[in-house]
């Protein structure tokens, strides 16, 4: 098992707009490097997409509490994983966010894909800030 925490990210914001941000999968696009995926398809609880043309992910929203986001992969996910996705405000205009995922791969598999994955979470959580303000 292929356990991965992305660095805890505090920017500005409110947490119930940032969890309704995450609760809907159509924007999980501006999280991810432009440059890395391909193919994207997504509805307010589903999106599959290809990472870095080698892998197709798709990823399914389980459910949502006041402050986490739970994800698990679909069918067409080369392994099963689960993430785990939580704001938690700080003060009323300032919010941290950090993203989890245990992943069910091989011990090569996880060598192999361990830092690009932590790398790639750090990213996405760090553009959590960025796609709300945009809203």
């Amino acid at each position: 098992m292929l356990k991965i925490k992305s660095e805890e990210f505090t920017f500005n914001g409110k947490q119930a707009d940032c969890m309704d941000f995450l609760s809907d999968l159509n924007n999980y696009k501006n999280l991810f490097p432009k440059d890395k995926i391909k193919n994207w398809k997504s509805e307010e609880n589903y999106c599959e997409f290809n990472l870095q043309n080698a892998y197709t992910l798709e990823i399914l929203k389980e459910s949502v509490t006041e402050n986490i986001v739970f994800l698990k992969s679909g069918v067409k996910s080369p392994f099963s994983f689960e993430i785990k996705i939580e704001v938690n405000e700080k003060s009323n205009d300032l919010c941290c966010a950090q993203i989890e995922s245990k992943a069910n791969v091989s011990s090569v598999l996880k060598t192999i894909i361990g830092k690009p994955l932590n790398e790639l979470f750090n990213h996405m959580a760090s553009k959590i800030e960025e796609s709300i303000s945009k809203d």
